[in-house]
């Protein structure tokens, strides 16, 4: 690969009053120590040269109001580009951008883009949109800046988590490391006891002490299983009683509430017909005929029993 000659210009013949012009000089290198020297440079014009890159320490400039770097070969855009945060106009027309970095969402006070010309990918490309008036440069510059900014929002979250996860697993790692330790401890802890054990000489006599605590405890429980008996005796009795009471009182319940409805029936078709035929109205269509038919059965078997009822009885 042959060598790139770095081209040398006088940067003090270039500058006026604030700004640094610098285009069509066939630089691959900006001479970013020369124009930081000038601290009334605002403006800075690189177009039309042959650079592919800006270095590391381009970012320095952070005094640049507009920055013209159309018509160049750059690839990329340095990754701390956002410090540059008092650019106000950004001219990228004709490089080989790609991608832009996710500091570039800290140009807050950018009014002006344009990225015509460089190849962009289809996301980025259908943020940035058209840079055909400066209508559209000014919009073209406020939604990049939104869009990478949340981005860079989101890298930030995602890295926490990750974050979060490594700490958590490292925690759950040791925890588990601490509990494969305890099982070999309990399991020394219990050799070395029942070697002790085994040492000591078992106690085959029992004292009186004990005798007489085993003959207290003995009829406590015998009382405590009698009166645990009668409870339970006690208890189907009375479930038994209650039922027996609710079943007679369903019955009379029941025998009531007919003799109630047989006498207002009997009223209403023998005393009141008018009330019946008023009823009846309010019947459904569908139902109507089967009651009526019903009704008139039941009214002439009444008759015929109050009838062969009121009739004394033939001498034969």
């Amino acid at each position: 690969m042959p060598k790139i000659e770095k081209v040398k210009v006088n940067v003090k013949e270039r500058v006026d009053e604030n700004v640094c012009d610098l285009s069509l000089s066939g630089i691959n290198e900006i001479p970013v120590r020369e124009i930081a020297s000038f601290k009334r440079v605002t403006v800075l014009d690189l177009s039309s040269n042959c650079i592919t890159s800006l270095g590391k320490n381009f970012v320095t400039l952070t005094r640049l109001i507009k920055l013209d770097l159309s018509k160049n070969q750059i690839r990329y855009l340095p990754e701390e580009f956002g410090l540059l945060r008092n650019l106000r106009h950004l001219d990228l027309y004709d490089n080989k951008l790609e991608h832009l970095p996710l500091s570039f969402g800290n140009l807050t006070n950018l009014r002006y883009l344009d990225l015509k010309g460089n190849p962009l990918i289809p996301a980025l490309a259908k943020v940035v949109g058209f840079c055909l008036t400066t209508n559209e440069c000014r919009d073209s510059a406020r939604n990049t800046v939104k869009f990478l900014a949340r981005m860079q929002t989101e890298a930030e979250e995602t890295k926490e988590q990750y974050k979060l996860e490594a700490l958590t697993s490292n925690a759950v790692a040791a925890e588990d490391v601490g509990t494969e330790e305890k099982p070999l401890e309990n399991q020394k802890s219990k050799k070395s006891a029942a070697k002790k054990a085994k040492s000591k000489p078992k106690k085959s006599k029992t004292t009186n002490n004990d005798i007489n605590n085993e003959g207290n405890i003995a009829p406590i429980n015998i009382n405590n299983k009698t009166t645990k008996s009668r409870k339970n005796s006690n208890g189907p009795t009375k479930k038994s009683v209650s039922k027996s009471n609710t079943a007679l009182t369903t019955v009379l319940s029941f025998f009531f509430l007919l003799a109630i409805n047989v006498l207002i029936i009997y009223l209403i078709m023998f005393k009141n017909p008018e009330i019946a035929d008023k009823l009846v109205e309010f019947i459904p269509h569908q139902y109507r005929d089967w009651i009526l038919t019903k009704t008139e059965i039941f009214r002439l078997r009444v008759t015929d029993w109050i009838s062969e009822f009121r009739t004394p009885p033939q001498e034969h």
